[in-house]
Protein backbone atom coordinates (compact mmCIF):
# COMPACT_ATOMS: atom_id res chain seq x y z
CA UNK A 1 0.00 0.00 0.00
CA UNK A 2 1.15 3.36 -1.01
CA UNK A 3 1.91 5.96 1.53
CA UNK A 4 1.82 8.52 -0.88
CA UNK A 5 -0.21 11.79 -1.49
CA UNK A 6 -1.43 13.84 -3.93
CA UNK A 7 -2.03 17.43 -5.24
CA UNK A 8 -4.52 17.15 -7.87
CA UNK A 9 -3.71 20.90 -8.76
CA UNK A 10 -2.69 21.24 -12.29
CA UNK A 11 -0.50 24.47 -13.21
CA UNK A 12 2.92 25.06 -15.14
CA UNK A 13 2.48 22.14 -17.48
CA UNK A 14 2.27 19.41 -14.08
CA UNK A 15 -0.13 17.47 -14.61
CA UNK A 16 -0.02 16.13 -10.72
CA UNK A 17 2.19 16.13 -7.97
CA UNK A 18 2.81 13.34 -5.14
CA UNK A 19 4.61 13.16 -1.96
CA UNK A 20 5.60 10.62 0.45
CA UNK A 21 7.62 10.92 3.71
CA UNK A 22 10.63 9.15 4.41
CA UNK A 23 11.84 10.14 7.58
CA UNK A 24 12.49 9.20 10.39
CA UNK A 25 9.99 5.97 10.41
CA UNK A 26 8.82 6.14 6.50
CA UNK A 27 10.70 4.38 3.88
CA UNK A 28 14.03 4.66 2.56
CA UNK A 29 14.34 7.94 0.38
CA UNK A 30 14.80 5.86 -2.77
CA UNK A 31 11.84 4.06 -2.18
CA UNK A 32 9.52 7.01 -1.28
CA UNK A 33 10.94 7.96 -5.02
CA UNK A 34 9.73 4.62 -6.34
CA UNK A 35 6.08 5.11 -4.07
CA UNK A 36 5.59 8.49 -5.76
CA UNK A 37 6.27 7.60 -9.56
CA UNK A 38 4.14 4.84 -8.76
CA UNK A 39 1.22 6.76 -7.41
CA UNK A 40 1.25 9.31 -10.15
CA UNK A 41 1.65 6.78 -12.99
CA UNK A 42 -1.25 4.92 -11.49
CA UNK A 43 0.82 1.43 -11.30
CA UNK A 44 1.94 -0.63 -8.38
CA UNK A 45 5.32 -0.15 -7.67
CA UNK A 46 6.23 -3.31 -8.93
CA UNK A 47 5.28 -2.39 -12.37
CA UNK A 48 7.49 0.62 -12.61
CA UNK A 49 9.64 -0.89 -15.30
CA UNK A 50 6.95 -1.97 -17.38
CA UNK A 51 6.13 1.29 -17.49
CA UNK A 52 9.10 2.27 -18.65
CA UNK A 53 11.14 3.67 -15.27
CA UNK A 54 13.92 2.32 -13.86
CA UNK A 55 15.31 4.18 -10.83
CA UNK A 56 19.21 2.90 -11.78
CA UNK A 57 18.52 4.52 -15.27
CA UNK A 58 19.07 7.53 -13.76
CA UNK A 59 20.53 7.21 -10.29
CA UNK A 60 22.01 4.73 -7.78
CA UNK A 61 19.50 4.65 -4.80
CA UNK A 62 21.65 3.14 -2.35
CA UNK A 63 23.66 6.71 -3.27
CA UNK A 64 20.42 8.50 -2.64
CA UNK A 65 19.50 7.33 0.51
CA UNK A 66 23.02 7.34 1.78
CA UNK A 67 23.41 11.02 1.03
CA UNK A 68 20.27 12.01 1.81
CA UNK A 69 18.88 9.63 5.13
CA UNK A 70 19.38 11.46 8.55
CA UNK A 71 20.99 15.06 6.89
CA UNK A 72 18.79 18.12 6.77
CA UNK A 73 21.58 20.26 5.04
CA UNK A 74 20.87 18.41 1.50
CA UNK A 75 18.28 18.52 -1.11
CA UNK A 76 18.51 15.96 -4.43
CA UNK A 77 16.42 17.41 -7.43
CA UNK A 78 16.56 14.52 -10.70
CA UNK A 79 14.66 14.00 -13.45
CA UNK A 80 13.58 10.09 -13.87
CA UNK A 81 11.65 9.59 -17.11
CA UNK A 82 8.68 11.84 -17.19
CA UNK A 83 9.30 12.79 -13.64
CA UNK A 84 11.01 16.18 -12.11
CA UNK A 85 11.98 14.52 -8.75
CA UNK A 86 13.30 16.26 -5.38
CA UNK A 87 14.30 14.67 -2.23
CA UNK A 88 15.17 16.31 1.05
CA UNK A 89 15.71 15.11 4.58
CA UNK A 90 12.01 14.70 4.86
CA UNK A 91 10.09 13.74 2.11
CA UNK A 92 9.90 13.57 -1.83
CA UNK A 93 7.97 15.44 -4.28
CA UNK A 94 7.44 13.78 -7.64
CA UNK A 95 5.53 16.21 -10.50
CA UNK A 96 4.77 14.52 -13.68
CA UNK A 97 5.23 16.59 -17.00
CA UNK A 98 2.45 17.17 -19.88
CA UNK A 99 3.52 15.51 -22.98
Amino acid sequence: MSSATRDASESDGVTGTARVSHAPDGPTPSLAVVEAIADLAGVDSLDLLEEGVALYDHFDPDALDALVSGRSDVDVDVTVADYEVHVDAREVVVRRHRN
